[in-house]
């Protein structure tokens, strides 16, 4: 099948898309779509692991079980800086630390690329 590039610009719990792009990701890897998120601005803070909580389905477990089914999750480590988050130490396990000249490569090498932005 095709390869979708989905980029993510929006914080986790000021809009619904974070939860939006977790679902889309599903149904297309349930399709036989080889999919990659990637976070850029507030995006990053999607992904910082301090926000899985044990007893609750946060945005932060569903994209590490998205990566365990194969979706490629990319952080820009620009942006993350920018925000005073260590890429090095405060993100869920199998994040790639990626750059925008990175998503330049990834948006032409996918069919297709869907952001989701505020």
């Amino acid at each position: 099948m095709g390869k979708l590039l989905i980029i993510l610009f929006s914080s986790p719990l000021q809009y619904q898309n974070t939860e939006t792009v977790c679902e889309f990701a599903h149904a297309a890897v349930e399709g036989g779509h080889q999919v990659s998120v990637f976070c850029d601005a507030d995006g990053v803070y999607n992904l910082v692991a301090s926000q899985t909580l044990s007893d609750q389905m946060t945005f932060t477990k569903k994209l590490a079980e998205l990566m365990e089914k194969g979706v490629q999750v990319l952080v820009c480590q620009q942006s993350a800086r920018l925000r005073g988050i260590d890429v090095e130490k405060v993100l869920i396990k199998g994040v790639m630390k990626s750059s925008l000249g990175e998503l330049a490569q990834l948006i032409e090498g996918s069919d297709r690329v869907v952001s989701f932005n505020i």
